[in-house]
């Protein structure tokens, strides 16, 4: 007999013996984290409650399992179609095996999460707060800084775009398509990405678009985009023509997808990677081998960020740098280089809140991951922010070293929602968090950093999209009387 298939028949024994010898609690344990870790990172059951699991999360992987397909009839009849093509033909697993998956969560879950929100006292005095209201109910989709033009940009889920004067006064407004996700200025025209449909869909019906400033033209420029949230432009094959690349979130499905510019006007469209949840792209040299990369983040299922090393061609090479568990809710990233070393760091958020499980996590937050100097990552830093949505890394105090503001999407409405937004003041040993009690006056989407006064110092601009969901009763009163749309942190290092 060969050595090689004695070795095999050995192990065969050996995993026989194993399952002969385990218990119940082991044997449900290793069919969930077959199953569960086929996909993505295998969740512990840790992470939810048992609630939580059994109410919400569980029966959407029976969903997404091919087990059980009645959540089918929640969504619209346009979706149908398309979600339908993401499910498996047959159930990837057994009756026996779902039951031991459900009784592995139903057993080792706890009752609750323990994530009770740290208190910070009202000390932000690197800043000073001014609310900025509108007319109508604050739908911000983003807010963008013209610095060429000392104007601004505001994005509207109800298809608006509004131009703001320096001193964040309506100028003028244009209607969209559909609410436009992120917008890039030109002198001539604006290039703004549409999301078609803002709510979590599957439909085909985003494009990015250019508006010329001159009489408001619209001319498509791709279309057929799932939910598109983000987009980079930039030379990919060294041709001296700018390509594009897309997040075309979607939420079933969807695509990291790039359009080659082929000169002529029109795009070539190529599917970088057929997954939902591209959140947000950078384009870097990440290996210094003289070509753009693409760093992307994904939030959807398997939840990670990788890089796709360009080769040349448009042919790249997937490379995962970091990787979390499902339930994360990851929300952002940026590439900075915190200690200094010439190596890209990672600063990550994760706090979405809205699918399956709308509690307090002990593991949302802000975080830092450093580059060992060889593109491998290791957390150096963690803030359990509930509910973060977006972090930027800048030196805000002029200090030398670079200081971290954060806003929240989910904070804990019923006890800090001025938490909606923390400054992190490095401090040389970690960072210090700072609130004002100013910035529980709206619900915080998206943050700009610019510098509004022209002092030589950073200012911040956090934009309201005013959702009410789990917001308590007296402070949607408040949002509504007041209809805060913009929050000003204007920057008094420079002026003291």
């Amino acid at each position: 007999m060969k050595v090689n298939s004695l070795v095999y028949i050995l192990g065969c024994l050996s995993a026989l013996l194993l399952c002969a010898c385990s218990s119940p609690e082991q044997k449900d344990e290793r069919i969930a984290r077959q199953a569960c870790g086929s996909c993505h990172i295998f969740p512990e059951a840790g992470l939810l409650s048992k609630t939580t699991w059994e109410k919400s999360v569980l029966p959407a992987m029976a969903f997404r399992m091919g087990i059980e397909y009645s959540m089918l009839r929640t969504l619209s009849a346009a979706d149908q179609d398309e979600v339908m093509q993401t499910l498996p033909s047959r159930p990837m697993v057994n009756d026996a095996e779902w039951e031991s998956i459900k009784r592995y969560y139903q057993t080792l879950a706890p009752d609750t999460l323990q994530a009770a929100t740290q208190h910070i006292a009202d000390t932000l005095v690197t800043f000073g707060v001014e609310r900025f209201s509108q007319k109508l109910f604050p739908l911000n989709t983003f807010v963008k800084s013209d610095s060429a033009h000392h104007q601004f940009y505001l994005g509207s889920r109800l298809n608006k775009l509004y131009r703001l004067d320096d001193k964040l006064v309506l100028k003028d407004s244009f209607t969209m398509p559909s609410p436009p996700s992120q917008i890039t200025v030109g002198d001539e025209a604006l290039t703004l990405l549409l999301m078609g449909i803002m709510d979590p869909n599957d439909q085909p019906q985003g494009s990015l678009v250019s508006m010329r400033l001159s009489d408001g033209k619209i001319t498509t420029i791709v279309d057929s985009l799932k939910r598109p949230v983000n987009f980079q432009q930039r030379d990919l094959d060294g041709d001296k023509l700018e390509d594009i690349i897309v997040c075309a979130f979607g939420n079933y499905s969807g695509q990291l997808v790039a359009f080659r510019n082929r000169g002529d006007g029109k795009y070539e469209r190529k599917v970088l990677m057929s997954v939902p949840g591209a959140r947000r792209v950078i384009i870097v040299d990440f290996d210094k081998n003289g070509m753009d990369d693409i760093v992307v983040l994904l939030s959807q299922g398997d939840e990670k960020i990788v890089v796709l090393l360009n080769k040349g061609r448009f042919d790249f090479r997937v490379n995962t740098l970091l990787r979390f568990p499902p339930v994360y809710g990851s929300s952002y990233f940026d590439l900075v280089d915190f200690n200094n070393d010439g190596k890209l760091d990672i600063l990550y958020t994760n706090g979405d809140n809205a699918d399956y499980s709308m509690v307090l996590k002990p593991y949302h937050g802000v975080r830092i991951f450093l580059n060992n100097g060889t593109n491998d990552f290791e957390q150096s830093w963690f803030y359990n922010m509930h509910g973060a949505s977006q972090a930027v890394a800048r030196d805000f105090d002029k200090d030398g070293d670079v200081d971290i503001a954060a806003i929240s999407f989910f904070p804990d409405f019923n006890h800090h929602p001025e938490q909606g937004f923390i400054y992190f003041e490095n401090i040389g040993s970690g960072f210090k968090p700072q609130v004002s009690m100013q910035a529980m006056t709206g619900r915080w989407l998206t943050m700009e950093t610019c510098d509004i006064d022209r002092d030589g110092d950073a200012d911040i601009l956090l934009s309201a999209l005013d959702f009410n969901s789990g917001i308590p009763g007296e402070l949607l009163a408040s949002w509504k009387a007041n209809r805060t749309s913009l929050l000003l942190l204007r920057n008094k290092i420079i002026s003291n």
